[in-house]
């Protein structure tokens, strides 16, 4: 027998009057707030449905997707389980289940959980999908790249696009035109493939690419044009192709993955003003260590992925010979400027305008500390020593599990793992005592002081790569 649910604490407004179902009035003024994400609101109003109606799962369904979002996720997965107890041919309820499992790095039953979705509706897209972030941590790229093709929006953007996708087939003598599906550090990870791509034949590339990677990535001869969609698609290209896809459609495997897009590079001018920037505000012989702490918050996985403040990194104040250089935009770039920060950084005199700027910065920089965001992909693209710190929450599948390196930026960024959702003094102390071993070992050199911006050698690095999990 199902349990009637334990009201919350959020006090909520009665729902209109629905004196024939009171408990879809409720269901009603949940989904009103959800509609606005008010998460614990939300949750009140399914509690009160749920208490009105206990053998309804869809009650249970949708009250269970509202505490994953309150990171209440013991509960959420009961609830779960006591959907499909009501309904256990429910797809979406496996699927979602899964999709919770994964989060929680349960992978096998994750997978279980997701193959079972399918079994009951192999037609269900989003059960595929979720099938491809447990597949690709564990490295089973094979399976799982051709499951992350049913991510969402994917479909929509095909069928508003006048040219026929690219199947992978041969691309000899072949005009393609690249779409931006994702975020911009995926853009630049994937900007990797324009090569690969050329040596396949391709006799033209055209990207379509948002305004702030525009000027980075149209430096050079990997692309023949870089364009906002709608003028792209009038460049007359015969096939089209999302970007987060290129990894499927050429076959990469965790021993394939190609290099970095190797004529990434910023814009020589503003390099120069970066590193006489760098000079008038760090103090001669110091390290020069980028940093950002925070992620654009309309990401799905933010508030997992950004530290919730500069104060995060506290520990890395008590290190010498470094000078903290802030790379921040949106949310928290303003925290250095705050009286009684708990690390020392540089403010920017401005916010940098596009990530060709970001670049020309970095260009200058002896290594970037961040968390799982563009900037750390655009680092160590350009082979700036890098450190992420990642979230145990839905880690992303680029990252794989159970290592601190990466195929994707092999000898130059190092990984530093969350062991506990939310628990980030972990990972930022391995990161402050990688960086202070590395410090220690250059002053034993005599090294101290002798390394310039952007001189940094990789066996000098703060967080040169290991093969074990930090």
């Amino acid at each position: 027998m199902l349990a009637a649910p334990t009201p919350l604490a959020p006090t909520v407004a009665p729902p209109p009057a629905d004196e024939a179902d009171p408990a879809l009035a409720w269901a009603g003024l949940a989904l009103a707030h959800e509609d606005g994400e008010r998460w614990a609101e939300a949750a009140a109003c399914y509690e009160a449905a749920l208490a009105l109606a206990p053998r309804r799962p869809a009650l249970w369904l949708n009250l269970a997707g509202v505490l994953a979002r309150l990171a209440r996720f013991a509960e959420a997965e009961a609830h779960y389980r006591a959907a499909l107890a009501l309904q256990p041919r429910s797809a979406p309820a496996w699927s979602n289940l899964a999709a919770l499992l994964t989060g929680l790095h349960r992978d096998d039953e994750a997978l279980a959980c997701g193959l079972q979705a399918l079994q009951l509706d192999p037609g269900h897209a989003a059960a595929r999908f979720n099938l491809a972030l447990p597949l690709l941590r564990q490295g089973r790229w094979a399976e799982g790249l051709p499951c992350l093709e049913a991510r969402p929006g994917l479909a929509a953007m095909a069928s508003q696009l006048p040219l026929p996708r690219w199947d992978g087939g041969p691309l000899a003598g072949r005009s393609l035109l690249l779409v931006s599906d994702a975020g911009h550090g995926d853009l630049i990870q994937m900007a990797r493939y324009a090569p690969l791509l050329r040596r396949r034949g391709a006799a033209r590339l055209v990207l379509a690419a948002p305004v702030a990677l525009q000027r980075l990535l149209a430096r050079g001869p990997a692309f023949d044009a870089v364009l906002d969609l709608a003028p792209a698609l009038a460049q007359g290209c015969g096939l089209w192709a999302p970007t987060l896809s290129l990894p499927h459609l050429c076959g990469t495997r965790v021993d394939t993955v190609p290099p970095p897009l190797p004529t990434l590079g910023p814009d020589a001018a503003r390099a120069a003003h970066w590193r006489a920037w760098l000079d008038a505000h760090c103090a001669q012989g110091q390290r020069r260590i980028g940093l950002v702490w925070r992620g654009d918050p309309r990401h799905q996985n933010d508030a997992h992925r950004s530290l919730p403040s500069l104060a995060a990194l506290a520990p890395l104040a008590a290190l010498p010979g470094l000078c903290w250089i802030s790379l921040q935009r949106g949310a928290g770039e303003d925290e250095p400027r705050q009286p009684g920060a708990a690390l020392p950084v540089q403010a920017l005199p401005a916010p940098l305008s596009d990530f060709d700027d970001t670049a020309a910065l970095v260009a200058g920089l002896d290594g970037v500390v961040g968390v799982d965001t563009a900037t750390v992909h655009l680092a160590a693209s350009l082979g700036r020593p890098t450190g992420v710190l990642l979230p145990r929450h839905l880690t992303d599948w680029r990252w794989l599990q159970g290592r601190s390196d990466t195929p994707w930026y092999p000898g130059v960024m190092r990984l530093f793992r969350q062991t506990r959702p939310g628990d980030w003094a972990g990972p930022v102390q391995a990161l402050a005592d990688a960086l202070g071993q590395a410090l220690a070992d250059a002053l034993g050199q005599g090294l101290a002081g002798a390394l310039g911006p952007g001189r940094l050698s990789p066996g000098a690095a703060p967080w040169a790569p290991g093969s074990a999990a930090a």
